[in-house]
């Protein structure tokens, strides 16, 4: 009997081991099995992720061109025609007019040069002595509002009428009239000056109590007093 029982229990104990050793090898099948699942999840996650980003991205870029595009656009439109400068120009005097003590007439800018330039508001003008070009008495002040910008082809002109006062009409010892041989002339918004002379001309070089020059706006066309 002491024998049988030791079998039967042998027996027992070897069933319950290979019950153990089947259990812990379901068990890891299904715990690799979970892990398999997982990874393919993790990896899908990541593939969305990308998708997502590579989106994103190409979204992004495509703005940036846009804008880039846009901005390509403004800077590319037509070139502002430039002012025209000292050497752009001719300078020769029109009609003149006096009227009232004071006589009028036209300063007319030729485009000379081989392409179209523009002139806008009032030219700088003085008299200038005999001799030195040194300045006589205070320069011209302007009259009137700045008017439309002129755009001058090669050969076209435009005129500025200046007024000249008859310096007659002031005190002589205050006024200290003096022989000008011309005036100089400074286009707008220019610092190289022009000059053009005038006959039987006289300033005062001292003080006056009204402008003994006034300039008006520059316009189109050969001006007239």
């Amino acid at each position: 009997m002491g024998t049988r029982q030791r079998s039967v229990r042998a027996g027992v104990l070897a069933a319950g081991t290979l019950a153990v050793i089947a259990l812990a090898a379901g068990c890891g099948s299904l715990q690799g099995s979970g892990s398999g699942s997982s990874s393919s999840t993790a990896d899908a996650s990541a593939t969305t992720s990308t998708t997502t980003s590579a989106t994103t991205d190409s979204v992004s870029g495509s703005g940036s061109v846009t804008q880039s595009s846009g901005s390509s656009g403004g800077g590319g439109g037509p070139a502002k025609t430039p002012e025209c400068k000292s050497t752009d120009l001719k300078l020769g005097l029109g009609q003149s007019d006096g009227t009232a003590g004071t006589v009028y007439i036209a300063l007319q800018f030729t485009n000379k040069s081989g392409s179209n330039c523009v002139l806008v508001g009032w030219p700088g003008v003085s008299y200038v002595a005999n001799g030195n070009g040194q300045q006589v008495g205070a320069p011209a002040v302007r009259d009137g509002s700045i008017g439309a910008q002129v755009t001058l082809k090669p050969g076209q002109l435009a005129s500025s009428v200046v007024g000249m006062v008859d310096v007659g009409a002031f005190d002589p010892n205050v006024c200290k009239p003096t022989p000008v041989a011309g005036f100089r002339v400074y286009p707008p918004d220019e610092t190289a000056s022009m000059f053009v002379a005038l006959n039987n001309a006289t300033g005062c070089a001292g003080t006056t109590p009204d402008p003994q020059l006034k300039v008006q706006t520059i316009k189109a066309g050969p001006g007239a007093p």
